[in-house]
């Protein structure tokens, strides 16, 4: 009696296909912009530089500020007594 080896049947896999993308996707991915996305990018792009630019003058004034308090409220050093020059009479007692 022989046996048999067993028969195998070759799987094909069926050929890989691309999903089609929605339209939208498709632009997002694949397409340029259009003007008015252009203008709006640089409309942001402004709105942040003039944001940056806002919040850096409001910095360096509360700097200056702060500065400028901290000057008034610092006591003045005392002035120093005077002295009155020697003279011949002072050498005297020393």
């Amino acid at each position: 009696m022989e046996l048999n080896a067993p028969q195998t049947v070759p799987t094909v896999d069926p050929p890989l296909q691309t999903p089609v993308a929605p339209p939208a996707a498709t632009v997002v991915t694949q397409g340029s912009r259009t003007e008015r996305e252009s203008d709006l990018e640089r409309q942001l792009d402004e709105e942040r530089q003039a944001r940056r630019k806002a919040e850096t003058d409001a910095a360096y004034a509360q700097d200056e500020a702060r500065r400028l308090k901290d000057i008034q409220t610092a006591r003045p050093e005392p002035p120093k007594a005077k002295r009155a020059p020697l003279t011949f009479f002072d050498e005297e007692e020393a």
